[in-house]
């Protein structure tokens, strides 16, 4: 094996260096005051706020995970990754721009918008505690895990080097976001979007030079004598022969998976709540669902099977080394250099983002809300900056105590599975009420832990499965979407049963919601009918549902057309791109006449004000009388 040599290593540090003193240069600005910090004054452009959502999402770990699963399984095992384009697409036509409208500093503000009194307290802070000490450090655990592998194999470094690896990779992070706030991580996303992209698309590139071409790939991999995926089928395999995605994960995947992504909560709102308004938030989530799911997984793929033919016997029990032992293998002196600082803006974009993202649910949701609602601005920002610290130890130790990459997503899609239920209800049922939510997350965490860690459901399930002996049901691969399941079907009953067991919220209370939020008239009837003035959605059901069914197709027939288009029959590629094309311009067409008028001052800032008007009066009347 060859590794970095003084070359790269003057590349790797030069380019650090200058992505640094770009977030340096955000510092004042981002400094100013909470919203700044945290949301950059609001002033994003769809291209910039898109833009940073794809640098975020490709981490440094997502091109290892999908060589482990291509030279494992086979390209059709990778719908795990693709499946959530259902949900952002829905993201584009909806939930996006709704976000955007509500105007809030953290999407956890939601809680305290949707419910009232000490239930909805409770719930704000714990979903911003759990959300910044438990999500986040476990999404950037994985992160900085694929990191340290990177660094590990492109460097020769033996496995006793993980803690200052690790150690060294988040004090970079650390300094490229802790300073400028949100100003300086978007701005240098799109910087690391640009070498990231780049470098990823020149090692397919030379991967493919040294298979021999295009052709000579699909050759060599259809004679693979052991591998899988040698009839290249990029259509999930549903079955339960070895290297087909088993039914249950099927059902996890396209039941439940793409559903979180869809409600846009988490760095992906901070996004949307950051920009001028929502037409420029819809056409960011539209950037990022076309650009991430269709086009940004194939240069990955296809260095993944290049792989399947130039390290066929790799001896490791992790697959995804692969992909950094392709990069000393197949690029000359400099280009690796080049290569690895692509994949060091991959993962300081990604850590960078949860860093501040976690640091603000402390600040805004906890610190601010209840431990000091008078503090100055700066003393805000301090605040998130120690915050920011605190998220980068809890994901670093995450991922020296994990096994693989693998293994923290099998968890975080079990563990976030317990807030789909509700997720949804609260959009489309005035019925769930603050109470009933808090029992439900008590519940779900509660099932969660017996689930994962206690593992108290293994024997029953067993027996109701009928699963062979040795089959765990709290950690098999193929029964992580059983796992899901499970969750979803036990929480969800839960959170009906809870709502009719106890009190509605305050009518008052849902009014303002109704007008802030405007979701679908027919799971709020009741609500409508005391209004006091006509209601409208915004967006009608069926208008949506069409827009989203033209996005969907737009995204699904680019990524199709991208794969055919490299890996034959080509004709079939062309014709499915030009049906991607013009889905897409018809998408585009519907959000422009959807989010017409939206750069004027919110209707629901003038409707909630004669709201609250009206019942001051009211309220007037009534004690005269």
């Amino acid at each position: 094996m060859q590794y970095l040599s003084t070359t790269d290593y003057v590349i790797i540090v030069a380019s650090l260096i200058v992505q640094i003193a770009v977030g340096l240069y955000f510092t004042k600005k981002g400094s100013a005051d909470m919203d700044a910090f945290f949301l950059s004054g609001r002033s994003l452009t769809w291209y910039i706020a898109g833009v940073s959502m794809i640098a975020t999402s490709f981490a440094a770990d997502t091109p290892l995970w999908v060589t482990n699963l291509v030279r494992v399984h086979g390209i059709h095992y990778i719908w795990q990754f693709w499946a959530p384009l259902i949900g952002s697409a829905l993201a584009v036509v909806y939930f996006g721009r709704k976000w955007r409208r509500m105007a809030f500093v953290t999407d956890v503000e939601f809680m305290e918008a949707r419910y009232v009194g000490r239930s909805a307290k409770v719930l704000r802070a714990w979903a911003g505690a759990s959300g910044a000490l438990i999500i986040c450090p476990l999404i950037s655990a994985w992160v900085i895990k694929a990191m340290e592998t990177i660094m590990r194999e492109t460097m020769g470094l033996p496995p006793g080097y993980q803690v200052p690896v690790t150690m060294a990779v988040v004090a970079t992070a650390l300094l490229m976001c802790g300073f400028s706030g949100l100003f300086g991580v978007v701005y240098t996303d799109f910087i690391q979007f640009l070498l990231a992209t780049g470098g990823t698309v020149l090692l397919a590139w030379m991967a493919v030079q040294e298979v021999g071409g295009l052709d000579a790939l699909v050759m060599k991999l259809q004679q693979a004598p052991q591998w899988p995926g040698k009839d290249l089928r990029i259509a999930p395999e549903i079955g339960n022969m070895a290297g087909q995605m088993s039914f249950w994960n099927a059902l996890g995947y396209f039941g439940f998976l793409w559903v979180g992504v869809a409600l846009s909560g988490g760095y992906q709102a901070q996004r949307l709540l950051a920009s001028k308004d929502a037409a420029q938030a819809s056409y960011a989530q539209l950037l990022h669902t076309i650009v991430y799911y269709a086009f940004m997984a194939w240069p990955w793929i296809i260095v993944a099977l290049c792989s399947v033919v130039l390290l066929p016997e790799l001896d490791v029990a992790d697959q995804s080394a692969a992909y950094p032992r392709m990069i000393v293998m197949v690029l000359p002196v400099g280009l690796r250099g080049l290569l690895v600082v692509a994949l060091l803006c991959a993962f300081i974009s990604t850590i960078s983002t949860l860093f501040n993202w976690g640091s603000s649910y402390l600040v805004n949701d906890v610190y601010r809300r209840f431990i000091n609602p008078d503090a100055t601005e700066k003393n805000y920002v301090q605040i998130g900056r120690a915050a920011t610290l605190l998220m980068a130890v809890g994901g670093a130790s995450i991922s020296l105590m994990a096994d693989d990459i693998q293994t923290l997503l099998g968890l975080f899609f079990v563990v976030s599975s317990a807030g789909i239920v509700p997720g949804v209800l609260r959009w489309l049922w005035w019925r769930l009420n603050g109470r009933a939510e808090l029992v439900t997350v008590i519940f779900g965490w509660t099932i969660t832990l017996l689930l994962l860690v206690f593992k108290v459901f293994d024997a029953p399930m067993a027996a109701l499965l009928n699963l062979p002996e040795g089959v765990a049901f709290s950690s098999d691969e193929n029964l992580l979407g059983a796992r899901m399941f499970f969750v979803v079907a036990l929480v969800g009953i839960v959170s009906v049963a809870a709502s009719y067991l106890s009190a509605p919220e305050d009518m008052e209370h849902l009014k303002k919601f109704l007008l802030r939020a405007r979701p679908f008239a027919f799971g709020w009837r009741p609500v409508i009918a005391v209004l006091g003035q006509p209601y409208s959605t915004g967006e009608p059901p069926g208008r949506t549902l069409v827009s989203w069914v033209l996005a969907t197709i737009s995204v699904t027939a680019l990524l199709f057309g991208t794969g055919k288009l490299l890996l034959g029959p080509r004709w079939f590629g062309v014709c499915l791109l030009l049906v991607g094309l013009v889905t897409l311009v018809m998408t585009i067409r519907r959000i422009r006449q959807d989010c017409a008028g939206d750069h004027e001052e919110p209707d629901f800032l003038r409707e909630v004000e004669a709201l609250d008007a009206k019942q001051a009066q009211e309220k007037a009347r009534d004690q005269r009388a």
